[in-house]
């Protein structure tokens, strides 16, 4: 199954995790939503094909934050299960939210090109439950 991902340059975007802003965003990296397994049912008895289906549940692939390095603020952050809240625009005028349920999955390394500023990007695995534990998926308003 493709992996396709939707970037959104930083100009703009804001964006916070347990209430706490991330700041100096440069991307952010959506991955699949509403990504599905796919179930291989092939039997013994195929002779041409294998057969399979889409199983019923949606997954929702990590979305990654490239930002300015911030050493202190970027291992703050907490790992517990909270809400991921990131402001873009659509267009030059068009507000939307994507928020959701995630957990900080890792801190990586970034570049670091001559004459400007490390980055690291924060990985959020999104996890699609809240904080009583009950099943909610992503949100775009």
């Amino acid at each position: 199954m493709s992996k396709a991902n939707i970037i959104i340059d930083g100009a703009g975007v804001t964006a916070t995790f347990n209430s706490v802003a991330i700041a100096d965003i440069l991307s952010v990296s959506f991955g699949m939503i509403g990504e599905r397994d796919e179930i291989d049912l092939t039997t013994i008895d195929a002779t041409a094909y294998k057969t399979g289906r889409l199983g019923d549940l949606v997954g929702v692939s990590d979305i990654v934050i490239n930002k300015r390095s911030d050493p202190a603020a970027d291992m703050g952050h907490s790992l517990l299960n909270k809400a991921l809240v990131i402001a873009f625009k659509v267009g030059k005028s068009t507000s939307k939210t994507y928020t959701c349920w995630a957990q900080l999955k890792s801190v990586s390394t970034g570049t670091l090109e001559r004459n400007g500023s490390p980055t690291v990007d924060l990985t959020f695995a999104v996890t699609n439950l809240n904080a009583a534990l009950a099943e909610t998926g992503p949100v775009i308003a």
